[in-house]
C-alpha cells in the first residue's frame, strides 16, 4: 500500500480495491509503494524481498515527485509476468501519470500485470476408447 502520499480516503480504497483484485485474478501476491525509495532499483527489489511469498510476487514503486517508476517481480512471478508485460504497464502507467492520473495510472498498469500472470486453467478430458 501506498506510503508517505496524500491520498483521499476514497483513494486509498480504491488502491486497496486494485491490489486486492490483482492478487486474486493472478495468484501472485503484489506491493505497492508510492512516494520516495532508497537504493534505486535494489531498494525495490529489497521491498521484493519483504513480501509474504517474493518468488511470486511483484513489487510496484512509484515516486511521482522524481518521475520514477520501477516494477521488480520474483523468481515464479516473472514466468508469467516477463519483460515484455512489464514495459506494457510501464507504458500504460506513465502515460496516465504525465495527466496527473496516478491512482488511474496504477490501476491500469496492475491490471495489465494481474492479466498476464492470470493462472493457467487446464483442463483434461478422458476419452473412451
Amino acid at each position: 500500500m501506498p506510503s508517505g502520499s496524500s491520498f483521499s480516503v476514497a483513494q486509498r480504497a480504491e488502491l486497496q480495491r486494485i491490489l486486492t483484485h490483482a492478487e486474486e485474478a493472478s495468484g501472485l501476491t503484489f506491493g505497492l509503494r508510492v512516494g520516495a525509495w532508497q537504493g534505486g532499483r535494489e531498494g525495490v527489489e529489497a521491498m521484493l524481498g519483504g513480501l509474504p511469498d517474493p518468488d511470486r510476487s511483484v513489487m510496484i514503486a512509484v515516486d511521482p515527485e522524481s518521475r520514477r517508476l520501477e516494477i521488480v517481480t520474483g523468481r515464479l512471478a516473472r514466468i508469467s509476468i516477463d519483460d515484455h508485460a512489464c514495459a506494457l504497464a510501464s507504458l500504460s502507467m506513465t502515460s496516465s501519470f504525465a495527466v496527473d492520473d496516478i491512482v488511474g495510472g496504477i490501476r491500469d498498469g496492475m491490471s495489465i500485470l494481474a492479466d498476464h500472470g492470470r493462472r493457467q486453467h487446464v483442463e483434461h478430458l478422458d476419452l473412451p476408447n
